[in-house]
Formats: structure tokens, C-alpha cells, sequence
């Protein structure tokens, strides 16, 4: 439900007993709140809000992997292309099993200071699963994106300021200097308040050792009355005020989270983990219309050939005129993507180098080591893996074999990349006749 200067729009959140929701509309930047709702499920929600109005999923910081990252671009699309890239090695989990956003942190020498934000696949496909078939979100984001978009309207703030949204099993923090996040954590809590001031402390920390304090702590939520008090030997404690018109300020602490995400579709509406139209998908449409321009060129260059008159010929050269046109206006596109994935090449290579001048070559997550090690064993004919577990950097596979001993068991991974110490600890007759049950480990480097 979108118009130029204005449109609406559901942003909904699934607790753990009952699923809340907000219908907003936002016109020439100013967001207001139309009507609140809760239900125990997600149908019986969406059934009260307007059907054609997007919807934005809310979900807690704590399933995120919040990382500050410097990048040698300045281009918004071309960082937001190479996030993913910059986060191997960062998180446990292969870049092509996570999804990533980021918000700019602020200015480097040479380019971009990043707060990337990383969330597993699948914890976003379970969640997506429980949406009815026409009614998928379009736009996923974190809480933190919710207290960002207050935080940065607070300018009279100097320095650096917290904003915090204290619920009764986690708390998610934002610092901010500048309008520009500079730490985000969420912190599973179990509600007590002394608890959470230990662990707000804990992130104040680093801070404080670099020598910048945090003057004010602005805090919402449902459990923020009673942590104020524990937090006031910290910083300044302030509640943060209700700046969105619709909800009152009894309502506010409860509803500040899906009311920031409100204020977030108009403050920063390009974050979306869930992404838009990828570059890849922009290069394939590229491709496509000059495809189906040459196409059209062969066509009536071929058709020409048994046409005519004159009548025909000149419907040609209307048709021989547009297709051109066609050509034409995508020859610019395909150029600048070829010279901007150079480029990006080009930096990402030099960005590389300089790394592994420095600190040496990044290692792969022991996760996706073990994945490639356990795939190794069990291609083999002779063998199947039953089970698999990774504890520390120890890998354990337990199996069947047939035909391969325990030497025919170490010399599958002797020698491999990423492994050392293979050890047979265990092989016993196994149910079938000439079959035996194993059990190996091998230590992840």
C-alpha cells in the first residue's frame, strides 16, 4: 500500500506466547503508529490488518552476529554487494549460509566503516514457514535496527549514547556516536535487573578502556522500570521518550520495539536481510533485454530478406529503430557492471593481500572444515558415516565399513588440508557378515 509521497505498512513480532503487531502509515518521513494488535497466532493477526499492506518481520537481536567491518569502498550498492564477502571468517558459518545487511558506522581513510549484521539461513526460512501463502514479509530486521532509528533522532545528544529495550529474557543495547552505530549486542537475561546491569557494564567496558564514555542510557521495554535502578551508578539513565504519534505513554515501553520498526521503514528503509533485487539479478536483466534485442535485430534483418514492399520495409526500420534503441540504452548498464565487478575484484584482491601480509591466511570455520572432511569419508564405497560430531577442534565419525581397515580408515584424511592426528580409536564386528563398526577422530586446524 504505497504512494509517492506516502504509503502504510504491518510490522509484526512473534513472542514466545503471543504474536503483536503495528499498522503504520508514514507520509513525507513522518510515521504514525494507526492501530496496535496482538493474537495467539499469526493468521488471526494479520486478519485485523488491511491485506495489500506490506509486511516487516521484527525479530529479536539475540539471533543476529553483529560485526563492525571496514570495507575500501565508499558506493553504498557496491558495499552492500561485498558484505557478505567480508564476513568469512568472522562468524561460524559459511557466507553462503547466512544472510547480511549492514548500516554505515562511519568514514575510514580509505573508504567505509560497516555494523554488518548476520543471521543464519534457516533460522529465517523456519520463521518465514509460519507465514500464510500471499501474506510472506517482504522486509526482515532486528530489534536493533528499532532502537538505531530512535537513537539517531536524539541530536542533541554528544558524544556517545545507549539506547537499550530491557524485555524480561533479553536486552538488546545500541551505542551510538554521531547518529552512527558503534556497538550492538543483545544479551539473553533472565529478567533480573541486577543481571542486566552487569552485562550493560560489561559491554560499556571496551569504551571506557579506548577512553570514550557513555554519557546517557535512554531505556524501554517491559522490564526497564525495574532495572532504572541498577543502572544508575553506570551512566545517566533517561526513559526514551515517545516520539511516535498513535501510542500512548502508558502504551509506549511495551510498544516501543514495533513502533521503532515503524520509524525504521522511513530512517533506513534500504536495510532488509532479506535483500532486494540482487546484482545478480540486475546483470541477468541486462543480459536478457540485449538478448532479446539482437534478437529482434536477427529477426528482421532475416525477415527482410522476403519482404518487400515498401509499406513492409519501412514497418522494418521502425522495428530496426527500437530494437537499436534497446541495444543502445543496455550497452551502458553492461559496461559499468563489467568495470564495477573489476573493480571490486581488483580491491578486494589488494584488501586480501595487505590482510595476509599482516596477520597471515584466514582459516575456514572449523564447522565448514569438518563438513568437507566428513564429506571425504563418507564418499568412500566402502564406508558410511552414521554420525558425525565436532566438539572443540576435534572431529568424531562413527560408521560402518566393509572392505577398508583401520590404516585403509587414517590414510582417507592423511595428508588432507585442514586435518591432523587421524586416529582409529574403536572398530568392532558389525551386524552383517565381513562388516565392522568404527569410530575415528581427527583434530580441525
Amino acid at each position: 500500500m504505497r504512494s509517492v509521497i506516502g504509503s502504510k505498512g504491518i510490522v509484526v513480532e512473534i513472542g514466545s506466547s503471543e504474536v503483536r503487531g503495528v499498522l503504520f502509515s508514514s507520509f513525507l518521513g513522518r510515521t504514525r503508529v494507526e492501530e496496535t494488535a496482538s493474537s495467539a497466532s499469526i493468521d488471526g493477526l494479520l486478519s485485523v490488518f488491511p491485506s495489500d499492506a506490506p509486511i516487516t518481520l521484527l525479530l529479536p537481536g539475540h539471533l543476529f552476529m553483529a560485526r563492525r567491518v571496514s570495507l575500501p569502498f565508499r558506493s553504498a550498492r557496491i558495499i552492500r554487494k561485498t558484505l557478505p564477502f567480508a564476513m568469512e571468517g568472522l562468524v561460524p558459518f559459511p557466507i553462503e549460509e547466512i544472510l547480511v545487511d549492514g548500516v554505515p558506522s562511519g568514514p575510514t581513510d580509505t573508504g567505509n566503516s560497516v555494523m554488518a549484521l548476520a543471521v543464519p539461513k534457516e533460522t529465517i526460512a523456519d520463521v518465514l514457514k509460519l507465514f500464510p501463502e500471499g501474506r510472506i514479509p517482504e522486509r526482515a530486521i532486528p530489534d536493533f535496527m528499532s532502537l538505531l532509528s530512535f537513537g539517531v533522532s536524539l541530536k542533541q545528544e554528544q558524544g556517545i549514547y545507549g539506547v537499550l529495550d530491557i524485555e524480561r529474557d533479553s536486552t538488546s543495547i545500541v551505542f551510538i556516536s554521531g547518529g552512527r552505530p558503534v556497538v550492538m549486542r543483545s544479551i539473553k537475561t533472565d529478567g533480573h535487573g541486577a543481571s542486566i546491569a552487569e552485562q550493560v557494564e560489561a559491554t560499556m567496558q571496551p569504551l571506557k578502556d579506548e577512553g570514550t564514555a557513555v554519557a546517557t542510557l535512554y531505556v524501554t521495554g517491559g522490564e526497564a522500570q525495574q532495572a532504572v535502578p541498577l543502572l544508575e551508578h553506570i551512566a545517566r539513565v533517561v526513559a526514551l521518550p515517545a516520539t511516535v504519534p498513535g501510542v500512548t505513554a502508558e502504551e509506549w515501553p511495551a510498544w516501543s520495539a514495533l513502533a521503532g520498526g515503524a520509524v525504521s521503514a522511513s530512517e533506513f528503509p534500504q536495510f532488509n536481510v532479506l535483500g532486494g533485487q540482487s546484482e545478480h539479478g540486475r546483470w541477468a536483466g541486462a543480459v536478457r533485454r540485449l538478448s532479446i534485442g539482437a534478437g529482434i535485430l536477427l529477426l528482421l534483418g532475416t525477415a527482410d530478406l522476403y519482404v518487400r514492399s515498401a509499406a513492409a520495409s519501412r514497418a522494418l526500420s521502425t522495428f530496426k529503430g527500437e530494437s537499436r534503441g534497446v541495444f543502445v540504452a543496455v550497452m551502458p548498464d553492461v559496461k559499468r557492471v563489467i568495470k564495477e565487478d573489476a573493480q571490486i575484484k581488483v580491491a578486494l584482491s589488494k584488501e586480501r593481500e595487505t590482510r595476509e601480509a599482516l596477520i597471515g591466511k584466514s582459516s575456514p570455520s572449523y564447522l565448514a572444515v569438518a563438513k568437507g572432511l566428513e564429506r571425504m569419508v563418507s564418499d568412500h564405497p566402502e564406508v558410511k558415516v552414521r554420525e558425525a560430531t565436532v566438539a572443540g577442534d576435534q572431529l568424531t565419525i562413527v560408521g560402518d565399513g566393509t572392505g577398508l581397515g583401520a590404516e585403509g580408515l587414517k590414510k582417507l584424511l592423511t595428508g588432507i588440508d585442514g586435518a591432523r592426528g587421524a586416529q582409529v580409536e574403536e572398530i568392532a564386528q558389525g551386524v552383517e557378515p565381513n562388516s565392522y563398526r568404527f569410530r575415528m577422530t581427527v583434530r580441525v586446524k
